[in-house]
């Protein structure tokens, strides 16, 4: 069995030179890319949002044929840049199937709301670098390896309990408990920033 990449950025730069990926790799791939499609998706196209199992599904397929037949490349754009792009075209497409998007130019649609195109971009930015947060914040709390007490201290301080409260609830110092909120929150930040840049 070959390495397993233990970062994005190394699973993408195997993917991008269309290296044989095991079940595992896709698996991971999967894991950490599809809540981040799933949440930018919902974040630019909300009417689309009781779809969204489908498209996303639609994308991940997609996704799989373009990079297993080596037809990403990175030297033309960032791998972030060529996955919203991906996303959009599928949900523009599922949009073109809509009766009440039916006669209408879908260029003309104005979906960030501003027409100046480096604000849009500043937006599309955004609503990446959230849907990456989310997508990081699911993945260190629920899926990485992560102390169960921790998550639950980190979670009730999160939800805006006293840490004077939280700390005796669960038999640890004040400082243990803003530590356990403050590692994770690196963490998530961490992890967030290697989702977003690639």
């Amino acid at each position: 069995m070959s390495a397993i990449p233990d970062t994005p950025r190394t699973l993408l730069d195997d993917l991008a030179r269309g290296e044989q990926l095991d079940e595992f790799r896709w698996r991971t791939f999967d894991t950490l890319y599809r809540p981040v499609v799933e949440s930018f998706l919902v974040q630019r196209f909300g009417s689309l949002a009781h779809e969204s199992d489908d498209i996303v599904q639609d994308v991940m397929v997609r996704l799989v044929s373009i990079l297993r037949g080596r037809k990403y490349e990175p030297s033309r754009a960032r791998f972030r840049t060529f996955l919203r792009v991906l996303v959009t075209n599928v949900a523009i497409d599922r949009l073109r199937k809509l009766e009440r998007f039916r006669n209408i130019p879908l260029d003309t649609l104005d979906w960030t709301g501003n027409r100046t195109s480096e604000v849009s971009l500043r937006f599309l930015d955004q609503q990446w670098a959230e849907a990456c947060y989310q997508a990081a914040r699911r993945h260190v709390l629920f899926v990485a390896p992560i102390d169960g007490r921790h998550r639950e201290i980190f979670l009730a301080l999160d939800r805006g309990e006293p840490t004077r409260d939280v700390a005796r609830r669960f038999a640890v110092t004040e400082a243990a408990a803003r530590q356990i909120r403050h590692r994770t929150n690196k963490a998530i930040d961490a992890f967030a920033r290697e989702l977003a840049g690639c």
